[in-house]
């Protein structure tokens, strides 16, 4: 007599959750062995090996497409086929072991300089710093001067040795895979296209067009797909903007504002923030070790100040530090 397992019993019984489940049967990895009148799945606990097969391969970090590969393998007795699958693995894993290996030894380097106060980081450490924590997307959205933070953006990042391509948001575009890299997202094509699919690092809203219910739910689409571990950078002379953000989803993440106004330098001192006024810039927060203080040695158009500042503070939300910011 069969012991059957619902579908609860089962993963408590393999170690996964019963939402994995659902997927391997769906992608015919593990199928249950039938369904109650009440349209539950029931397992046997003759399945309990190949559910623990299957566990050890997802553990091993083998995708669900070469899992399935495996299994027919396994159950076929091709062990020619299940060791060549091994040793790619086990080369892959030599090679990442030996990756990490390298970039261990480049932070020890970098770190044991910047301990000992020595000259400044030359230009291949702020490469590897920037290879390690650079690996971010930023999404600019918002109404005015979209472009043109975008670009600040990119001469911060090529200022720190890095080069990162912008893209703008329509219905069809394929995001890359690879990060770095920059999505302009005008405020009229958040409703245009599956928002879902963008998953930003970094969020930097420059200005809403109005305070409305409607359009603070186009907003809050992108960031419920993006998760709760998004950093946000917004216009604190917004009105608009700061009330998007006293929405709870958005407030999970980090928050961080950029202004004209020297009337709110306390909040945004507390906060962190890039504040401006014309010929002089202060940053505060951002993991800095103390405010910064910068000159502009220029006359600046509104549009191009509210965009160098706003930049800011996407690119110190990623790590990069005063040295490769490019302010003037």
């Amino acid at each position: 007599m069969k012991n059957w397992l619902t579908i609860g019993q089962f993963s408590k019984a393999v170690g996964v959750s019963a939402k994995a489940l659902r997927l391997y049967e769906k992608m015919g990895l593990l199928k249950s062995r039938t369904r109650g009148e009440n349209g539950y799945r029931y397992y046997d606990d003759t399945q309990l090996v190949l559910a623990k097969r299957l566990k050890e391969f997802k553990d091993l970090g083998f995708s669900l497409a070469e899992i399935k590969s495996l299994l027919q393998s396994d159950h076929a007795l091709d062990s020619e086929k299940l060791k060549i699958t091994m040793r790619t693995r086990l080369d892959l894993i030599n090679q990442e072991a030996e990756l990490l290996k390298e970039q261990k030894k480049q932070i020890e380097t970098i770190l044991s300089s910047i301990e000992k106060k020595s000259e400044p980081l030359k230009a291949d450490e702020r490469r590897v710093i920037m290879s390690l924590y650079g690996k971010v997307s930023i999404v600019v959205t918002g109404v005015n001067g979209l472009e043109k933070t975008a670009e600040y953006i990119q001469k911060h990042f090529k200022n720190a040795g890095q080069s990162v391509p912008t893209f703008k948001w329509h219905a069809e575009l394929v995001l890359p895979e690879e990060k770095p890299y920059i999505l302009v997202v005008p405020e009229k094509d958040l409703l245009f296209g599956d928002i879902s699919r963008i998953q930003a690092d970094v969020v930097v809203i420059k200005n809403l067009s109005e305070h409305s219910a409607e359009l603070e739910k186009n907003y809050l689409k992108l960031f419920s797909a993006i998760g709760p571990h998004v950093n946000t950078v917004v216009n604190a002379d917004d009105r608009a903007s700061v009330s998007l953000m006293a929405n709870p989803h958005i407030q999970k993440g980090r928050i961080f504002y950029f202004s004209k106004n020297r009337a709110l330098e306390k909040q945004i001192k507390f906060i962190g923030g890039v504040l401006s006024s014309g010929d002089e810039l202060d940053i505060y927060g951002f993991n800095l070790k103390s405010q910064v203080h910068v000159k502009i040695d220029r006359i600046m158009a509104l549009e191009e100040e509210m965009a160098l500042i706003s930049s800011l503070g996407a690119v110190l939300t990623v790590g990069l530090d005063q040295e490769q910011l490019q302010i003037r």
